[in-house]
């Protein structure tokens, strides 16, 4: 059999979106954001400099989408952890550690996740977090006390997340010691954290669920 060929030859029926889109958060792992290029992206994944336009429109809109695959990602992520929590607390508390395993894992990915440049110019990129904060809500409200719901749920889900990116920025500094061999030590820490920044908003409802899949 004769090999596949290289290059702009193996890309069809859309592949070479998502293959930019890859090549994109490999190059911001490496460079950054403001290190990022089109036509690097274009060179790496063997097509023309002008290729990428075919699919998006310019170079944040390459950014952008490759934003949105890391919120897929990362839901994706905390669907996993959470699929056999029980309470409340733990699977908001979990937030904490999945930010943590994500940011090790896509590294500069959270960086445009939350860049407010794209933010406010792709409104897919919002609805994207909403539907994440939409995810995390009725274990908000199941936490705070009756009659302060609405405000204390925000509240409460705001303060994670601050807490959240708090420990991602700590770790990819390599505050903890090297990521990829602290990652797990982190999400660990970061879960506990949280788990004493949700029982500060909650009433009284009894122990939290053991740390199991949520740590």
């Amino acid at each position: 059999m004769a090999p596949t060929p290289k290059g702009r030859a193996t890309y069809h029926h859309g592949d070479l979106a998502a293959a930019l889109v890859q090549t994109t958060l490999e190059i911001i792992d490496e460079v950054g954001m403001r290190g990022f290029s089109v036509a690097e992206a274009a060179r790496r994944t063997c097509v023309s400099p002008g290729a990428p336009y075919r699919h998006f429109a310019d170079r944040d809109a390459l950014l952008a989408a490759a934003a949105l695959e890391v919120s897929r990602r990362l839901r994706a992520i905390y669907l996993e952890t959470v699929a056999d929590v029980g309470s409340a607390q733990e699977r908001l508390a979990t937030v904490a550690g999945t930010f943590v395993r994500a940011a090790a894992r896509y590294r500069g990915g959270l960086d445009i996740l939350f860049a407010p440049g794209l933010r406010a110019t792709h409104p897919e990129l919002r609805d994207s977090s909403r539907e994440f904060v939409d995810l995390l809500l009725p274990s908000a409200f199941e936490v705070v006390a009756p009659g302060e719901a609405a405000v204390t749920a925000v509240a409460l889900l705001d303060a994670l997340h601050a807490l959240a990116r708090g420990y991602v920025a700590q770790l990819l500094e390599g505050k903890f010691g090297d990521p990829d061999d602290v990652v797990e030590e982190v999400a660990i820490r970061a879960t506990r954290a949280a788990r004493a920044l949700v029982a500060g908003y909650g009433v009284p409802s009894g122990p939290f669920g053991e740390e199991g899949g949520g740590r």
